[in-house]
Parts: structure tokens; sequence; C-alpha cells
């Protein structure tokens, strides 16, 4: 028993190991002031924050393509991501898609390529869209 989960652990550590370290940030903080500071999206609710981040999450921690975000500083660089609202309150339907252009290449790397999730207002991912049919030649 003690074997089997010492090779777990050591599993786990080489698989940490394959994952860029985060780096934290280090010295002033220079703070922007009305010139140079520039506003990315409007105010929204901090429920569907919450749910992007989490889409975000679910993305990183399992690419569905094997390098896909290489080239980029961290993988959230090559990402857009856009919150939807539908007839359910408290869920967010949130688009994850590639622009991968910031990290030095094409824009897209793989064809017709996004994730669609369904997260509640705390985070959490309940579902994920099934792809698009593809058409019949």
């Amino acid at each position: 028993m003690m074997l089997k989960t010492l090779q777990w652990v050591g599993i786990a550590a080489g698989l940490h190991g394959c994952t860029p370290p985060c780096t934290l940030w280090e010295g002033v903080v220079p703070w922007p002031d009305e010139h140079t500071s520039r506003k990315l999206v409007d105010p929204l609710e901090a429920g569907a924050a919450l749910a992007a981040a989490s889409a975000i999450r679910e993305v990183v921690s399992s690419p569905p393509f094997p390098n896909l975000f290489t080239g980029c500083s961290s993988p959230e660089q090559g990402l857009d991501v856009s919150v939807f609202t539908g007839q359910t309150p408290g869920l967010y339907f949130v688009a994850v898609e590639q622009r991968f252009d910031r990290c030095g290449g094409a824009s897209g790397r793989v064809l017709d390529w996004w994730e669609v999730y369904a997260v509640t207002a705390q985070g959490v991912v309940v579902a994920k869209a099934a792809p698009p049919e593809s058409p019949n030649p």
C-alpha cells in the first residue's frame, strides 16, 4: 500500500513539472492613471467573472490538443472569453476561443475550435457543450 502511495506521489510530482511555474510579481506595482489605463471589459456581474475564470481554468487544465499553448507566456494569453446568460437564473454560458496571435503565431491554431461551458455563479462548471456536428460532404 505504501509503495503504491509513493508511486502516485511521484507521478503527481512529475506531472507538476510539465507545467511552467507561475511567476509572482516582484517589485513595485506601477498603477495606471487616467492617461495610461484602458478598460478591457465593461463592468459585469461578479458571478459572470467567476464563471469565466472557471471555464478558462477548465480549458487550461485539460487542453483539447497537445502543444496548444506553445509560445504563450501563460495559457491564458492565447484565449478569449465571452459570457452569456440564458433563461436559467444564476447559470452562465462561457465561450472560450483561441487567440494565439498574442503568443506569436496565427490567431487560430485549430480550425473551428472553441469550447462552451455552462457554469454557475459560484464558478462550478456543470456542463460542456457538445461540439457542433459537421455537415455531410
